[in-house]
């Protein structure tokens, strides 16, 4: 799995840039799984992350927040209970994220075949000019090779026949991807289960602050 070289100090800031990412990716899980139109350039960001792969920050992977506006105002409305009644899946999904990243940095063998096959669809990618869902597919053949081999599995729950679309679940599973990506970072930088309960403030603030800038 791609990761971040070199880790200073903790940072809310770039915590709460991962856990955006986390509830962006999430969301447009949820969204794709019922057959709903997602904002393409929320899922683009999404996928460039996976492709940064020697960031020496959390702002070189997403920049100063620009396309992780859907997430920060996820993050914003679920922490703050803004969210009158929200979507119990797309917390299933960020914290089924956070576990299974948990298990993977276990596993160095299986970070290292993650690594090397990012790395691999990359050079296939400016080489044989991939076109977007060609590098989906092949995340897809990725995510099934490595983390789904990990128990237990992220139950995607929606609708059937939109689940059954390969082309669908491709996305599904490359947002899986960036989801624990993201949990990665999140972890590098200071985050923990303990600050989901306790620093929920500190993340509404910066996320209203990086939303205000954008």
């Amino acid at each position: 799995m791609p990761l971040i070289k070199r880790v200073k100090m903790n940072s809310i800031y770039d915590q709460t840039l991962a856990l955006a990412s986390m509830f962006q990716a999430a969301a447009l899980i949820d969204q794709l799984a019922n057959g709903q139109s997602i904002n393409q350039a929320a899922f683009d960001c999404s996928l460039d992350s996976l492709f940064t792969l020697n960031a020496q920050s959390v702002q070189d992977i997403y920049g100063h927040g620009e396309g992780l506006m859907q997430g920060l105002k996820i993050l914003k409305a679920y922490f703050s209970g803004e969210e009158k009644q929200p979507n119990r899946l797309i917390t299933y999904y960020v914290l089924s994220m956070i576990k299974l990243e948990g298990r993977l940095n276990k596993n160095a063998d299986m970070v290292e075949a993650i690594q090397q096959g990012f790395e691999t669809i990359e050079q296939q990618a400016d080489s044989y000019a991939l076109s977007q869902s060609g590098r989906v597919h092949k995340i897809d053949g990725l995510y099934q090779n490595t983390i789904s081999q990990i128990k237990p599995r992220i139950m995607v729950q929606g609708d059937q026949l939109h689940l059954s679309n390969s082309d669908t679940t491709s996305r599904v599973r490359t947002l899986l991807f960036t989801g624990i990506r993201a949990a990665v970072l999140w972890r590098q930088r200071g985050g923990s289960r303990l600050k989901l309960l306790f620093s929920r403030k500190k993340y509404i603030e910066q996320a209203a602050q990086i939303l205000a800038h954008l």
